[in-house]
Formats: structure tokens, C-alpha cells, sequence
């Protein structure tokens, strides 16, 4: 029982690594402690156990906060929200149980270890939707290990991660066998990382463009009722009129709760005087498609009030029970939160054009659609900026949208562009191309931020092989380390 209560502690401190907490070296440690914990199961089944304490204490803790949109927003008994996010938690747990499992029951090393680590978490990131939180190489984003990402995206950062610490446990063992491949492995990793920052793949396509990200402030308990709509308007307009002139504006995710259809006089009204002005406007807003009967609903991005510049774009991955309720024919009316505002959307095609204005392909991303690198980097080819709207007041003032905003960073990373992100509270940032924020707001305040990007063409490495080259070599990991345990076994039989 020690050692399993070693794998919970392990993962609880996995996500003060993270911010708001910040403690970056508390990864390897967490990481550590996790693999140790693995070693010193006796069987597949107690290595379940600690990979699944493990798992459950990262996420319980990493993800807590997931009980404030059931119980302030959704008007769920707390006890209930609590039960819930600890469920969730549970059943994202499962996949490092099963990652420990099945590397204990075919005796795999260090490096075969990291293999299935790294395959578990690109299997959490779209099996049934997705759920692609907390990977551990977004810890690093302010260290010279990001230098990964432009080469491999995130699953590389995060491989870095669990070799250097698996190579720290296997030291300390002092097992020359055990360490001397995840060592050598270590090595060539840091190297390509400290390569890999002083690389540019992608390069500058244009002078400076002026930004103004609007961040409105409406509380969500009161951001859906019928009686703000008005005084939304007003906001909104009143934080845009004096803006400078020749601005790329930007109003975040659902910063209107109207249809476009239903309020197109209002938005393109402001988005002329914004051309005018020789800007764009870009708004959030519901957007509802009357082609289809019954009519079809999104939760939208658009260019707004100008002939020159055009484009909508429907967010593709929606927020189940959020965005969407599956088998909502059986669930809907159980409980208030199945019933939150704008909970029918349909989600928008692959396929959808970016948005372009003043000149510029922009690749729009709404909400936690910008934690899927593949998503992200597939849409980013020709684009000269990234654009991600969000409204991360469903989770009021805890470590949710912290993580979103460091997470989000590791995007402009790997695509080597510019990072434009909009909220409706915070936090609301630029980032540059090597991840660093360069101008952002406090959050909970009505403000706007003006600051510059440049335009950015060209295309790292991870856009153009994706996970592939990671997945791969994850999985010969697995494949080498199984195949020289056998060969061990085969000496020691002879």
C-alpha cells in the first residue's frame, strides 16, 4: 500500500507543475515518483492500481475545477458537481492504469514505459471527442525544452519529460542496463530541443499589424438573460468606438448570446464603422444555418460588416454536455446543467475555409479547439496568424484558465506564428512565435488590449509530419524494449 499511496501523491503533484502554480520542476518529479511507484509493483494488476492513482490523483486535482460550471452555472447541488468531475477524473485515470499495466505485464524498460505513456496520452486526445488536457511537456513552455515542439509538437516535449526523469529513477537504482538507453536518449532529445529553439522554419510575410483584443467582462450568471442583450450591445460598442484606426479588432467566443440572423443589422453596422476606419471586426456569436429544417445552430466565428473581408467559421470540436448532450433524447431534463444556454450546437465541417481580413489569412480556433495540435496545425498551412476566442468565465477564478492560456501558448510554438487569443474574462493575450507573451490583460476587467503581430508564412516541421514521427518512435520503444527482455530471458533460460 505504500507504494500505491507514492503513485496518488505522484499524481497530485503533477499539476502544480503547471500554472497557476508554476512549479515547472515538479513534472520530473511527479513523473518520478509515477515510475518508481511502476517498478515496485509485483504484478500487471497492482500496476494497474498505481497507474490508475496516479492518473486519478492528476486529474481530481488538475481538473477540479470542472464543478463550477455544474454547480454556479448549471445549478447542480455541489455535492453532485463534485461527484461528477471525481468521475471524470476516474475514467481519464484509466488510461495510466493502463499504460502501467501493460508495461509490467510485458516487462517492459524505461523507454518502453515513455513508448505507451506518450501513445496513452494521443489516445486521450480524440478517443470519444477528446479530452487533450494537462500533457506534461506544457509545463515546460518557458524552458529551452519547448524547443521540441517546432520540430514534434507537444507529444515530443512531453517525451523529453519522462525520459529525463525515467533516466534520473534508473541512476539513482544505479542499474547500468537500465539507465544507459533512456540516458542516450535524454541526451540526443536536449540537443535537438536547444537546436530546435534557434531554428526559425517560418518567417515574417509582412509588416506590423495593429490588434485590439476587446475583453467585455459580463458575468456568465448574468451573460444568457434576456435583459443583458441590450446592454451586451452597448458594451461591446462602447469599447470599440475609440479604437485607433487601421485595427484588426477582435470581440471573443459568443461575445453576442443573439443569432448573427437575428442581430446582422447591429454587428455589421459595427463592423463597418470599424472598416471605416480602414479595420475588421471579428466577433463570437451564435450562428443559426435556416438552409436546414429544423435549422442548424453554431457556435461561430466571423468577419463582419465589410465586403472585402469575409469568412465564418463553426467550431468543430464542441464541449459535450456543454455545447452538445449526447443521447440527449434520454438525458435532457434529468438535471438543470443538461439544460445550459446554447446547449444544441452542431458541430462545423473540416473542410471550412479560414477567416480573411485586411490582407491576411487568419486561422480561427474557438475555445479549447486550440489544444488540438493536429487540428491546429493542419489549418495553419497558408494562414498568416492564429486567432483563438474563448469565454473561460464558466470556471470563475480557479486554475482553468491559467492551464488554457499555457496550453494555448505551445500552439504558437510549434507553428512558428503569432497567437491571438480573446476571452470574455481573461486571459486575454498576445504571444509571439516562440511562445513568450508579449502584452496580455489582468483578467476580470473590462478592457482592451492594443498591441501588434506580424504576419508569418512558412511551415515547421510538425505541421508537416504531425504526430506520426513520435507516435513512431513510441512505438519502436515499445517494440525494442519487450524484444530485449525476451532476449534476456532467452540467455538466462539457456
Amino acid at each position: 500500500m505504500l507504494y500505491a499511496l507514492l503513485a496518488l501523491i505522484a499524481g497530485l503533484l503533477f499539476p502544480l507543475a503547471f500554472q497557476p502554480y508554476g512549479f515547472w520542476p515538479l513534472l520530473f518529479l511527479s513523473m518520478a515518483l509515477g515510475y518508481f511507484s511502476f517498478l515496485r509493483a509485483r504484478s500487471a494488476k497492482r500496476a494497474f492500481l498505481h497507474g490508475w492513482l496516479y492518473g486519478f490523483g492528476m486529474f481530481v486535482f488538475g481538473i477540479a475545477w470542472l464543478h463550477i460550471s455544474m454547480s454556479h452555472y448549471g445549478d447542480m447541488a455541489l455535492w453532485l458537481s463534485v461527484l461528477f468531475t471525481s468521475l471524470f477524473a476516474a475514467l481519464m485515470a484509466l488510461y495510466y492504469g493502463l499504460v502501467f499495466a501493460l508495461a509490467k505485464r510485458f516487462r517492459l524498460g524505461g523507454l518502453g514505459f515513455a513508448g505507451l505513456w506518450l501513445i496513452a496520452d494521443w489516445l486521450r486526445g480524440w478517443l470519444l471527442t477528446g479530452f487533450p488536457w494537462l500533457y506534461g511537456g506544457y509545463a515546460l513552455i518557458d524552458t529551452p525544452l519547448r524547443g521540441l515542439a517546432p520540430l514534434a509538437g507537444i507529444w515530443a516535449v512531453t517525451l523529453v519529460a519522462l525520459v529525463l526523469s525515467i533516466t534520473l529513477v534508473e541512476l539513482l537504482r544505479r542499474r547500468e542496463r537500465a539507465w544507459k538507453g533512456p540516458l542516450i536518449t535524454a541526451i540526443v532529445l536536449v540537443v535537438l530541443a536547444l537546436i530546435g529553439g534557434h531554428w526559425h522554419f517560418t518567417r515574417p510575410a509582412g509588416p506590423a499589424q495593429q490588434v485590439a483584443l476587446v475583453q467585455g467582462n459580463i458575468p456568465q450568471d448574468l451573460k444568457w438573460l434576456i435583459t443583458m442583450r441590450d446592454q451586451t450591445r452597448e458594451i461591446y460598442a462602447n469599447l470599440t468606438n475609440d479604437l485607433p484606426a487601421d485595427t484588426l479588432v477582435v470581440w471573443p467566443e459568443s461575445a453576442m448570446i443573439q443569432f448573427y440572423q437575428d442581430i446582422k443589422g447591429f454587428v455589421d453596422g459595427e463592423g463597418e464603422d470599424v472598416a471605416a476606419k480602414g479595420g475588421a471586426l471579428i466577433t463570437g456569436l451564435p450562428w443559426r444555418d435556416d438552409s436546414h429544417f429544423p435549422p442548424l445552430y453554431h457556435n461561430s466565428i466571423a468577419v463582419v460588416g465589410t465586403a472585402h473581408d469575409d469568412g465564418v467559421y463553426h467550431k468543430q470540436k464542441l464541449v459535450p454536455f456543454g455545447e452538445y448532450v449526447p443521447c440527449q433524447d434520454l438525458l435532457r431534463g434529468l438535471i438543470p446543467f443538461l439544460d445550459l444556454p446554447m446547449s444544441s450546437f452542431t458541430p462545423g465541417k473540416p473542410e471550412q475555409s479560414n477567416l480573411h481580413a485586411l490582407g491576411q489569412e487568419i486561422a480561427p480556433f474557438i475555445c479549447y479547439e486550440i489544444l488540438y495540435p493536429d487540428l491546429v496545425a493542419h489549418r495553419t498551412h497558408n494562414a498568416d496568424v492564429l486567432l483563438t476566442v474563448s469565454n473561460d468565465a464558466w470556471f470563475g477564478n480557479s486554475a482553468g484558465p491559467h492551464q488554457h492560456f499555457e496550453m494555448a501558448r505551445m500552439r504558437a510554438v510549434e507553428t512558428g506564428r503569432w497567437l491571438l487569443r480573446d476571452t470574455n474574462n481573461g486571459i486575454t493575450g498576445i504571444i509571439d512565435p516562440q511562445g513568450k507573451v508579449t502584452a496580455r490583460l489582468p483578467q476580470f476587467t473590462r478592457q482592451v488590449l492594443i498591441g501588434s503581430y506580424r504576419p508569418i508564412q512558412g511551415a515547421t516541421p510538425f505541421m508537416i509530419a504531425g504526430v506520426w514521427p513520435v507516435m513512431l518512435l513510441s512505438l519502436a520503444f515499445v517494440a525494442l524494449s519487450r524484444r530485449r527482455r525476451q532476449r534476456r530471458n532467452e540467455i538466462i533460460g539457456l
